[in-house]
């Protein structure tokens, strides 16, 4: 029988902000092969999904061209309650960006962010989501935050939003946790303290080759932050589009 798991504030959806929406459409298209639902500027946020083979990977929307808000890569977090889950925000030293907005026919959505200020997004859905099909080339496979207030982060995400943390690795050369564990493992917690990178959520797409993804992300304009490496979970890279927003891609391990 199919397990039903309780919520449990696990990455459900990412959002790109970008300063050029059609040059986002472009770099995305063809280094993931993503097709667009709709016209972009059918609407007055300019908000574009991007699908592969009919199914939902991610939204991508102008980012205001008056704020001083950088582009960048917003991962949501699935709640059970987005008012509690506000409040506990508060309570446990979080801070709240954007109050919930109810989306009509879908959920209702919050920006928050942990006390060392890296920002994420809350969902609360209108109805059950239903779990992602597919983990191939151009999809979403894993989202991880990247922080150097490991402790206290640690802490407001079990207090605030009931993570149950779990250490894959804890010395002082690599730290990181995962909400979760094993195959139910659905996000990361990465000590970056001491090292040259900033602070904040990181979206993993899956692709068939890393180093084909990096090179022809660099051809579109984009630039190489990390080059491709091997890990344990499969041969991975970070990159950035030609906004500055970064991502990562990962050629997962087969089993």
């Amino acid at each position: 029988m199919p397990v039903v798991r309780a919520e449990r504030a696990e990455p459900c959806w990412v959002d790109l902000f970008t300063s050029d929406l059609d040059g986002a459409i472009e770099f995305y298209s063809r280094l993931f092969g993503w097709q667009m639902q709709g016209v972009a500027h059918s609407r007055p946020d300019h908000y574009q999904q991007a699908q592969l083979q009919g199914e939902p990977v991610c939204g991508l929307v102008a980012n205001d061209a008056e704020g001083s808000a950088p582009d960048a890569w917003m991962t949501y977090l699935r709640v059970a309650d987005i008012h509690s889950a506000m409040f506990a925000t508060k309570l446990h030293g979080g801070q709240r960006y954007l109050k919930p907005v109810v989306m009509p026919g879908q959920g209702t959505m919050a920006l928050i962010g942990d006390p060392a200020g890296a920002g994420v997004g809350l969902w609360q859905g209108f109805a059950p989501q239903d779990p992602e099909k597919s983990r191939g080339h151009g999809h979403r496979i894993w989202n991880e935050l990247h922080t150097k207030h490991f402790e206290i982060v640690a802490r407001f995400y079990r207090e605030a939003l009931g993570w149950e943390l779990n250490p894959v690795a804890d010395s002082a050369q690599f730290r990181y946790s995962t909400l979760g564990q094993g195959a139910q493992a659905a996000a990361g917690l990465y000590d970056v303290a001491g090292q040259d990178t900033a602070e904040g959520w990181r979206t993993y797409f899956a692709v068939n080759n890393t180093d084909e993804s990096a090179a022809l992300a660099q051809q579109l304009g984009g630039s190489i932050i990390s080059e491709p490496h091997d890990s344990f979970f499969g041969r991975t890279a970070m990159l950035a589009d030609p906004g500055g927003a970064e991502f990562a891609v990962i050629a997962p391990v087969r089993n």
